[in-house]
């Protein structure tokens, strides 16, 4: 088991997620499931061939697509994470970006269920990698979002 100087282990999931660093492979799955749940529920609504039956189909094909491409990411990051390669350039700051973005990905479709008593306040878009990527950001923003990626596209 890999720890860090707290001596708590990196690979277990984090009670609130603040960084899309801190996210872990389990933290897809209930997701995933509560999307796909729901999109069914709209599936079964929809009258067969109409387009929303055929919209609600192809939003659970491609939640289901996202969520496993983003447990693969996370796969993938664990390894980086236990292996202490967190700040090392390149690829593995890109995928350290590609999780995020996956996970908001998904976030943002459950954002719509949200008054559903299974949805849970977990599941919300993340901003920053982690608290050095928050604070590069908050000094350089001077705590304010601006230019062409307001609102959080661009990590």
């Amino acid at each position: 088991m890999n720890r860090d100087d707290f001596g708590r282990d990196v690979l277990a999931p984090v009670e609130i997620l603040e960084f899309s660093d801190d996210l872990r492979v389990p933290d897809v799955q209930p997701l995933q499931k509560f999307l796909v749940a729901r999109l069914d529920e709209l599936i079964d609504a929809a009258p067969e061939g109409s387009g929303a039956h055929f919209t609600a189909v192809r939003l659970k094909d491609l939640v289901r697509n996202d969520a496993l491409h983003l447990a693969d990411l996370l796969g993938e990051w664990e390894d980086v994470v236990e292996a202490g390669r967190t700040h090392q350039v390149g690829h593995v700051q890109r995928l350290r970006q590609d999780v995020g973005i996956w996970w908001n990905r998904l976030c943002a479709t459950a954002a719509h269920f949200h008054g559903h008593p299974d949805y849970r306040p977990r599941w919300r878009e993340l901003r920053f990698l982690c608290l050095e990527h928050a604070e590069i950001i908050e000094q350089v923003e001077g705590g304010f979002s601006r230019g062409v990626y307001e609102g959080g596209a661009h990590p």
